[in-house]
């Protein structure tokens, strides 16, 4: 790691920390491509846990009906 890593990571967290520091969060997550950005981020983050939920939904029916589509398959 860099020589001053620890005294900078230090420096930017009691900076963010500060009244100066959030207000400049603030102000930042106000702006229109910030929110456009995190507005995509969610979209893709539901699209993503959707997707998730119906494929456990799929490999749990896998799963519990095994044996019946195997004797189903067979004959």
């Amino acid at each position: 790691m860099h020589k001053y890593y620890e005294s900078r990571k230090r420096a930017r967290k009691n900076w963010r920390q500060s009244e100066k520091g959030k207000a400049w969060d603030k102000a930042y997550s106000h702006r229109d491509y910030v929110k456009a950005k995190a507005h995509d981020y969610y979209i893709e983050k539901k699209i993503r846990d959707a997707s998730n939920e119906w494929l456990h939904m799929q490999n749990t029916e896998r799963f519990v009906n095994y044996e019946g589509r195997r004797r189903e398959e067979t004959q």
